[in-house]
């Protein structure tokens, strides 16, 4: 079934020569594969692409903004606005789940995982926005989306695990943290990502979370639980070996 592209144009304020593009911004690899006599290309390309367009647009735009912030605090901020709860707000506001297609059983997923799934298509749609109109006008609606949120951080209890953990490493042992991907579970549609974290050949912690940055995070968070606890400990152990 087809989807009124002209009304998602009219709420992102932009007119694609390229619908196509569009289209395939909004493909969910669970449609493609429903509908394979149509040849279709999946947004999972344009999500890569948008994921990179993102942190460089914000990171820009935190470096000028905030000169006098530490390396830190920048990627705290960052962090902050460049994550799922973000993207899925911007997705509600645009109403993207109306536009995306998806396969016939992932229609019938529940809400949770259908809002994970609007927020790769929010990045997929800024892929195809900077393939068709340049970076100028994907900084100018990435800051119109995003920033907003940003006032946020000063009311939010939000933590920043890794950039702690990075920061006491750093200070400690001159080498920064090293985070890897060990397993990926779970359907297509809702993966959860399990990440360890070391220090040289030593795993400190591992977490899980629904994309690698949320496990990530909770992996830096257990890691620095670990230093606080047993930093004497960890201090034997072979790091540089």
């Amino acid at each position: 079934m087809e989807k009124n592209l002209e009304e998602l144009e009219r709420k992102i304020g932009l007119n694609f020569k390229n619908k196509n593009l569009l289209k395939t911004a909004l493909i969910h690899r669970s449609y493609k594969v429903s509908h394979k006599e149509l040849d279709l290309e999946d947004n999972e390309k344009l999500e890569f692409l948008g994921d990179a367009i993102l942190n460089l647009c914000i990171s820009y735009y935190l470096y000028k903004k905030y000169p006098k912030d530490s390396e830190g605090i920048l990627t705290k901020k960052r962090s902050y606005l460049v994550c799922k709860n973000t993207l899925i707000k911007i997705a509600k506001k645009l109403s993207l789940l109306d536009f995306i297609y998806l396969g016939r059983r992932e229609q019938k997923l529940d809400s949770k995982s259908k809002e994970n799934i609007s927020a790769r298509a929010v990045e997929a749609l800024i892929g195809a926005i900077f393939l068709e109109f340049g970076l100028e006008t994907t900084y100018e609606k990435i800051k119109k989306w995003f920033i907003p949120y940003l006032k946020g951080i000063y009311k939010n209890n939000f933590k920043d695990y890794k950039t702690q953990l990075q920061e006491v490493i750093q200070k400690k042992y001159h080498i920064k943290p090293l985070y890897q991907t060990v397993n990926i579970s779970g359907p297509s549609h809702y993966p959860e990502f399990e990440v360890e974290v070391k220090i040289g050949n030593v795993t400190l912690a591992k977490g899980k979370g629904a994309s690698k940055k949320e496990a990530e995070n909770l992996a830096a968070k257990k890691a620095l639980m670990v230093l606080k606890k047993s930093l004497k400990e960890i201090e034997k152990l072979p790091i540089n070996n």
